[in-house]
């Protein structure tokens, strides 16, 4: 069973509740900023932490944030699969210990990333083109986390993807994401749009995205098999 847990009403697991569906994978979702997140791992073989409009440094203004965190460093510590998506990453590289803090500019919309070196040897990574369009919306960053490896870089954040030991995974970007959820973000952040002069198109710029979400995400319930 793999555990999700979401920081928002209108960001979930999108294209991989798909997946999860075709692999016969039962999972829970927790929703963190209203419920108690119970931070021992239990019968759960995966955990996924979705994104949020608050800042992994807000913890006194939320403190399920610290929940997680704590659930992070049980997810190391007992070799648990981890996967973070923005929010969720940098809750990650706060937890092994890096800063967090506003990135030079703020990445809406469709941007590429560029894989590094190490992702072309990644179990998760490997099949991916060396450059790929995927939809971003924060204004935060991090440092890398100490002993990582860095997966994927952009001009605007080094630090896009990173890997730590073999089954802690962060992403500052959304592979996850569908039609309805990008629409629905448009909406409910429409004045921050309004303020940044940001266009986002309708939907996935490159079709290749959905593929490699899919399949992203398939490796990822796979995880245990690359290290055990």
């Amino acid at each position: 069973m793999i555990l999700v847990v979401k920081n928002t009403g209108i960001e979930g697991p999108g294209l991989w509740e798909g997946v999860m569906e075709e692999k016969g994978v039962e999972c829970q979702v927790v929703e963190a900023y209203k419920e108690d997140l119970l931070t021992e791992l239990g019968p759960y073989s995966h955990v996924l932490i979705l994104g949020g409009p608050m800042s992994a440094n807000e913890e006194e203004k939320y403190p399920f944030l610290s929940q997680e965190i704590e659930l992070i460093k049980n997810c190391v510590d007992m070799d648990k699969p981890l996967l973070g998506i923005c929010l969720g990453s940098q809750l990650i590289a706060k937890a092994l210990g890096s800063s967090v803090y506003p990135a030079p500019a703020k990445e809406i919309g469709w941007h590429t990333v560029e894989l590094t070196r190490p992702a072309a040897m990644d179990f998760l990574f490997s099949f991916m083109p060396k450059e790929i369009t995927v939809f971003q919306w924060h204004e935060e960053t991090f440092d890398l986390p100490r002993h990582s490896v860095r997966l994927a870089a952009s001009e605007v954040c080094p630090n896009q993807a990173f890997r730590y030991k073999n089954h802690i995974y962060g992403l500052q970007f959304h592979l996850e994401v569908t039609q309805g959820m990008v629409n629905t973000w448009k909406e409910v952040y429409r004045e921050e749009l309004r303020e940044e002069g940001a266009a986002i198109p309708s939907f996935v710029p490159d079709p290749r995205v959905a593929s490699i979400s899919w399949e992203f995400f398939s490796r990822f319930l796979r995880l245990p098999r690359s290290f055990r």
